[in-house]
């Protein structure tokens, strides 16, 4: 391969200016050559605003082009087929999260590029940033001794107008609520620092806020390490928080999986000993992309294969099935299945 991997995006929106646009071009061995948007004016001001040289409107005119990788960042019910044609293309893709709308479309996805043999990566960026690593790392050498339990909780705010004029809680393109879009992250980075969860329930409910879709999730699991823990995704909340609390022999630990707190270590007796915080870096996907491009380089291993977080949507797909009345199949197409109270 090209020692300077360069990059297609599929998709330019808010996440990939905010969060990990410029990652492409700022990591080594690594550019933008050309940009697909649905707007061709749009893909020119982004390719503009990113340097990448070439822009186009089709996912076909994008594979025409000198490229090695493409980067996806589209919606969720987009993934599958648009991988699918970088695969037959035999681009290696970085895929944004959620992974696709649910297990059934991310494994097919997961075993048609290893059969194949091009790489698949997913978007879960906490698995290689500094302050996760970090907390890895102390959970390892036992710095409060061994694991016992986990406990997390998230309020989010219920916006209407975002209800009413986005994508997200638009099954067809989601493939869920706001769980769905927030819960990959956080049952990753549970999988990711304990263990693999091997057994999980659920409770799935919706308060009736004119969206019929899950606002209110608490989901009880024990990893392959033999951790136990409780989740709760509360979002219809008045504020916006999140909040993971870890318990082991011989102390505590406390931090945000998705805001900026500081990391609090505690022994026994509750007293703090250490408190620490890792800023993220200012393009927060920079070193999770950097890592897909040192593994497409062969020169250091990605942890973020899709065979390595297809788990998470299995047990995401676990807890959401009775609430959508299954969700192997295409569950988008049948809304008269949705639970609404």
């Amino acid at each position: 391969m090209n020692r300077t991997i360069r990059w297609g995006f599929l998709g330019c929106g808010k996440v990939v200016q905010k969060k990990s646009g410029d990652s492409f071009r700022n990591v080594p061995n690594s550019n933008i050559s050309v940009i697909m948007r649905r707007s061709l004016e749009d893909a020119k001001a982004s390719a503009e605003y990113f340097g990448a040289p070439q822009w186009c409107d089709s996912v076909e005119q994008l594979l025409e082009k000198d490229i090695d990788a493409v980067y996806i960042a589209t919606p969720p019910g987009l993934h599958f087929e648009q991988a699918m044609k970088c695969l037959e293309a035999k681009k290696a893709v970085y895929l944004e999260k959620p992974f696709a709308r649910n297990y059934t479309e991310a494994k097919t996805l997961t075993e048609a590029f290893e059969k194949a043999e091009v790489p698949l990566y997913i978007g879960h960026y906490r698995r290689a940033l500094p302050r996760f690593l970090k907390i890895r790392r102390m959970l390892n050498e036992k710095v409060i001794g061994e694991v016992k339990s986990v406990d997390f909780y998230l309020n989010r705010i219920f916006l209407q107008k975002e209800a009413e004029t986005t994508w997200l809680y638009n099954p067809v393109l989601s493939g869920g609520g706001k769980y769905y879009d927030i819960a990959p992250h956080t049952v990753d980075i549970i999988n990711f620092l304990f263990g693999n969860i091997t057994e999980v329930q659920g409770s799935v409910e919706n308060l009736g806020t004119g969206c019929p879709l899950e606002n209110i999730v608490k989901m009880s699991f024990v990893t392959e390490k033999g951790v136990v823990g409780t989740a709760t995704f509360n979002c219809v909340a008045e504020t916006k928080s999140d909040r993971m609390t870890v318990t082991g022999t011989a102390g505590s630990m406390e931090f945000s999986v998705h805001g900026k707190t500081d990391v609090i270590v505690r022994d026994l007796d509750g007293t703090v000993i250490e408190q620490f915080d890792l800023p993220d870096p200012k393009t927060v996907e920079q070193p999770m992309v950097q890592s897909v491009v040192e593994d497409l380089l062969e020169i250091s291993e990605c942890e973020s294969k899709a065979k390595e977080v297809l788990v998470t949507y299995d047990i995401i797909d676990k807890v959401l099935d009775e609430f959508y009345g299954g969700r192997s199949d295409d569950f988008w197409n049948h809304p008269e299945r949705y639970k609404m109270k």
